[in-house]
């Protein structure tokens, strides 16, 4: 991106996009997670520069994320742009700084869970399915079947833990005690101006006004910035036709493993 000393490296990484398995994925030189990796490795990258645009994403992956920032070794500093909400927040709070646009919406701090139920439709049908189960609680709820209330009390539970995390997260980034967060986090979002006002955010700049500070807090003349990228051109036609056709399979068959799953967020 700018060249400059190759011992002076400012790391961008970009989170782009709803938070997912691709971005944690291991395997993949460039996904969000290996870059983490990389910057952690490298004593010559001095600093990461994370450009967040988006709306959250699972539970499980923007933990993994969150985590890796948190424990990279490395100052993170956040430029966040079109929106940067939930789950997109919450892998921002490692940060020594977040800047913001006026125009940026940013918040909706908290976990959803969400289910689809056709009983009623499918009662009124004459459609019924049976289920035989080892325990009250196992493989319930579904679009066959709406919650019993004993399972909405547990998953409300789960709930209540992952939001209790965010908001530990969001405390000890922005040094808020919890109780302030707690006043924050209700689910609304916030535009950039609102952020900062909130102290969810520090200033409102540009993502080249955060590359300023950064050189000068990390007393940088004349760092290069950097930002690795899967190299797609590498592979072949027919690989990346066995690739995607293997994920619409995956995805099919998860589809119908999980078609009875509650599904946990961090998403606006």
């Amino acid at each position: 991106m700018k060249k400059g000393d190759s011992s002076e490296i400012i790391q961008k990484i970009s989170i782009d996009g709803e938070i997912n398995a691709e971005m944690t994925n291991t395997y993949s030189r460039g996904s969000v997670l290996n870059q983490i990796k990389e910057a952690k490795n490298n004593p010559n990258i001095k600093a990461i520069l994370l450009s967040v645009n988006s709306p959250g994403g699972g539970v499980y992956e923007t933990a993994e994320l969150y985590n890796a920032l948190k424990n990279s070794g490395k100052d993170v500093y956040v430029s966040m742009k079109k929106t940067a909400a939930s789950g997109g927040y919450y892998v921002s709070t490692p940060a020594k700084k977040i800047f913001v646009n006026t125009e940026t919406t940013t918040g909706s701090l908290g976990v959803i869970m969400s289910y689809v139920s056709a009983q009623k439709f499918l009662n009124d049908h004459g459609i019924k399915q049976e289920t035989i189960r080892s325990g009250e609680q196992k493989a319930v709820g579904g679009l066959t079947e709406d919650l019993p209330e004993s399972t909405r009390k547990i998953l409300q539970e789960q709930n209540k833990e992952a939001y209790e995390r965010f908001v530990k997260a969001i405390a000890e980034g922005r040094h808020l005690s919890e109780d302030e967060v707690k006043k924050l986090a209700d689910g609304r979002t916030y535009t950039g101006t609102q952020a900062v006002a909130n102290k969810l955010a520090d200033k409102l700049g540009t993502e080249d006004e955060l590359i300023d500070l950064i050189k000068e807090e990390k007393g940088l003349s004349n760092p290069t910035v950097i930002e690795l990228r899967a190299d797609k051109t590498a592979e072949s036609l027919i690989s990346r036709f066995v690739k995607a056709t293997t994920k619409s399979f995956i995805s099919e068959l998860n589809s119908e493993v999980n078609s009875n799953k509650v599904e946990r967020s961090y998403l606006g």
